[in-house]
């Protein structure tokens, strides 16, 4: 079984994740190289959902950025959060669900969080 943008999009949405396909495609690529252990150690639905859970959190750790906070009013202002707190849950269910084994190469537990600061202020 293989996945596609099309699966994990809406879920990245719903977790209001922002990431470039050219970078989601090749996550894909890691996560979708792993169908073979896959099929061979569980039934459709559980391949898919650790196919899609894993590429989330691969996605929530590459750099994926989240809106934490908006502004408006003319004093438009908008803040990211690059970080994979929203995802930790999914680690758990991918950690439990995957007996085999068949994700325990990729980085999945990693807690390196990208920082991007912008300061500026008036003349």
């Amino acid at each position: 079984m293989q996945i596609t943008l099309d699966d994990v999009k809406p879920m990245i949405a719903e977790l209001g994740f922002t990431l470039p396909d050219s970078v989601l495609s090749l996550l894909l690529s890691q996560v979708n190289a792993k169908s073979g252990c896959l099929e061979a150690n569980y039934d459709e639905t559980t391949q898919k959902l650790l196919l899609i859970y894993t590429a989330v959190r691969l996605a929530s750790l590459s750099g994926a950025r989240k809106i934490s906070s908006q502004s408006a009013p003319n004093g438009a202002s908008r803040s990211f959060a690059y970080d994979s707190a929203g995802t930790d849950y999914l680690l758990n269910q991918i950690r439990a669900w995957d007996s085999a084994g068949c994700f325990s190469d990729l980085p999945l537990s990693s807690k390196t969080v990208g920082f991007f600061g912008v300061v500026g202020g008036y003349q």
